[in-house]
């Protein structure tokens, strides 16, 4: 598996020229634009920022978020529960155009089982954009979601269980690091932190 390490500020500027092509070259405003927590935060700040400076004077897109989580279920079956929506679904009105932003589409459980609460509100296909960095597309796999991203800022065609990534996202992820990865990425650029993570990570 390769391992990669995401600056912030990476994100940062893909989102920007992402949101830029949405915009002018393909005239997509949202109505509504939904975060998924937390994955989707970062990214979904900065084009939401972008549509406010692009968007001034017009009517503004609303920003709502959700909290959702993956578990596995009897038989390993992946499910999704949701804890919350800060602009419930049942609020979206027959016309509006709405965006999902999300930082990755790995499995493409949670983006597919979250489009299709959005799409059984009535929202056409065409009018909900699926907005993600990371666009993983496994060839090798047999089945694959009806719902694939419209947007995305990188996309791995990955072709055997080998060639997956793990994509290690620098703006808000501590889990999973090794002490070689702390030291290349973290402390080495400021020593402090070594006190910090030492004591919450126990390495």
């Amino acid at each position: 598996m390769i391992k990669e390490f995401l600056p912030y500020d990476k994100v940062r500027n893909n989102a920007l020229k992402l949101a830029h092509r949405i915009y002018t070259k393909d005239n997509f405003v949202p109505d509504v634009m939904y975060c998924s927590l937390r994955g989707g935060a970062y990214m979904a700040n900065v084009i939401s920022e972008y549509f406010k400076i692009v968007r001034k004077g017009s009517h503004p897109v609303l920003y709502a978020a959700l909290v959702a989580r993956s578990y596995s279920g009897v038989k390993s079956h992946s499910k999704l529960m949701i804890d919350g929506w800060t602009y419930p679904p049942e609020r979206l009105r027959p016309g509006d155009k709405v965006m999902l932003v999300d930082d990755i589409f790995d499995s493409g459980d949670t983006v597919n089982a979250l489009a299709n609460i959005l799409l059984d509100r009535g929202i056409p296909r065409e009018d909900l954009k699926i907005i993600v960095h990371d666009y993983k597309y496994f060839t090798y796999k047999e089945e694959q979601h009806p719902i694939q991203p419209d947007y995305y800022c990188r996309k791995f065609e990955i072709n055997s269980p080998d060639e997956d990534r793990w994509i290690h996202y620098m703006s808000h992820e501590l889990v999973g690091l090794s002490d070689d990865d702390l030291e290349k990425y973290y402390y080495k650029d400021d020593p402090e932190l070594r006190d910090v993570l030492s004591t919450i990570l126990g390495k």
